[in-house]
């Protein structure tokens, strides 16, 4: 397994964990590695977000290859460019929904795809060395690129109109405040926009990571619908105009046999990850769809739709992949997609999605000193298979480590909540009594 990649990329705290160095050693291994001619590169609002963009640069260059810099801008529109554009590598300078201290590294192939456990390996093989005899390549910047994004956006939705309609949104001072309202309002949008300043030291204090701003927002304008975005742009929560989260699970299942009805979902089939509701996945095996389950992380459920030939997938957190239009999440296109659905519908979005049952769960994040020893020690995988025990059939255990951040995550799902929060309670008794549970994230 990689050492320095997670669940996506490389993350840690800025300058003490993924330094300048690092992030040179990582562009300049990736370079060997994949030996592309030109590469693509974009970042998030952080304040290390230009030393580290920089630093990746150079390593790039050192490797032989071309830099495009697009400067700001989400980090789905790298995987939508580098496939229009003929870019043979596209890097994001980005933590995500990390807090602001946070940043990382990742990478997509000429695909537009995140890489593989093996292509992470391939470019951690390659950390130490140094290219020979190779001259450098270009850095420049590539202004074009926040407007070919955009195109692509409103290619997506032709024939889509907003007008009429007052949409919330939650740029979280993220990389989509410089592009989220300016295609909202191109559609005809009356907005209601907040953390919509590029401002890095709050990136993700609202949005998707911290959605109650929004849900207070919709109901104080009366907007139809809002939308949360995260810090990179590549998921997005809704909120319908009662106020209530609409997660991605529950989106996808409500939407499902509605856009196979109207002809634009070929196959009976979605993937879900394991932390999707059993709700929704009787909801849609009700109707008859195939429900195909994968680790976390939307890099699984883009390579699980690829080899499976399904064109829906994606997870609660808002991470959706529409195979049809991307092979990665991509918050905007998400929600837009939505809004034109349910305008071809004519349904508003709390009526859509009120079909679906919700399971009750229980969620919480216990920090940890060391995730991987804290879950093989012999009384915590005690206490988990205890709990699995305790919630039956009938219910349903997610124990694992985070891949961005020094967490256990836990969820815990069935009919009974009280019999959720005792398993859950459980297995933080246990985390702490044997010394991995930290007071601090």
């Amino acid at each position: 397994m990689p050492k320095y990649f997670g669940t996506d990329g490389v993350r840690g705290v800025a300058g003490r964990e993924l330094t300048c160095e690092l992030a040179f050693r990582l562009g300049r291994a990736a370079g060997r590695a994949f030996r592309p001619r030109r590469a693509l590169l974009a970042r998030d609002t952080r304040l290390s977000g230009p030393a580290l963009e920089a630093a990746c640069a150079a390593g790039l260059a050192e490797a032989g290859c071309d830099v495009s810099l697009a400067g700001i801008l989400p980090s789905p529109a790298v995987s939508h460019l580098v496939r229009q554009e003929q870019f043979e590598l596209g890097t994001v300078i980005s933590a995500s929904h990390n807090p602001p201290e946070d940043n990382g590294v990742k990478f997509y192939d000429p695909q537009g795809l995140k890489l593989s456990t093996e292509e992470e390996e391939r470019v951690e093989a390659l950390l130490d060395g140094r290219p020979e005899g190779q001259c450098l390549g270009r850095v420049d910047p590539w202004p074009e690129a926040e407007q070919r994004y955009l195109s692509f956006l409103l290619r997506a939705v032709e024939g889509l109109s907003l007008s009429g309609l007052k949409i919330a949104l939650d740029c979280a001072h993220g990389a989509t405040a410089k592009v989220a309202p300016k295609v909202f309002e191109a559609l005809g949008a009356t907005l209601s926009v907040i953390g919509g300043e590029l401002d890095g030291t709050r990136i993700n204090a609202t949005g998707a990571a911290a959605i109650a701003p929004l849900q207070a927002l919709v109901l104080a304008e009366g907007a139809d619908l809002g939308v949360a975005f995260d810090g990179d742009g590549d998921r997005a929560l809704l909120v319908n105009g009662q106020g209530q989260v609409v997660e991605g699970d529950r989106l996808m299942a409500a939407l499902a046999p509605e856009l196979h009805r109207l002809g634009e979902l070929p196959s009976r089939a979605v993937v879900f990850t394991v932390l999707a509701n059993m709700g929704a996945e009787r909801y849609l095996k009700e109707r008859g769809f195939r429900v195909v389950r994968v680790p976390v992380g939307d890099r699984h459920v883009s390579w699980a739709m690829r080899k499976e030939g399904i064109q829906l997938g994606g997870e609660p957190s808002g991470h959706i992949v529409f195979g049809r239009f991307s092979p990665t999440g991509d918050g905007i296109l998400t929600a837009l997609l939505t809004l034109h659905a349910l305008q071809k519908l004519e349904k508003d979005l709390a009526t859509l999605t009120a079909p679906v049952p919700v399971y009750p769960q229980v969620r919480v994040d216990v920090p940890v000193v060391d995730r991987k020893r804290a879950l093989e020690d012999p009384e915590v995988r005690q206490a988990i298979e205890e709990a699995k025990a305790m919630l039956g059939k009938a219910g349903r255990l997610v124990v694992r480590p985070s891949g961005t951040q020094p967490l256990i995550r836990i969820l815990a799902e069935g009919e009974e909540k009280e019999r959720l929060h005792q398993a859950v309670e459980a297995i933080e008794r246990a985390l702490e009594k044997s010394g991995f549970r930290s007071s601090t994230q």
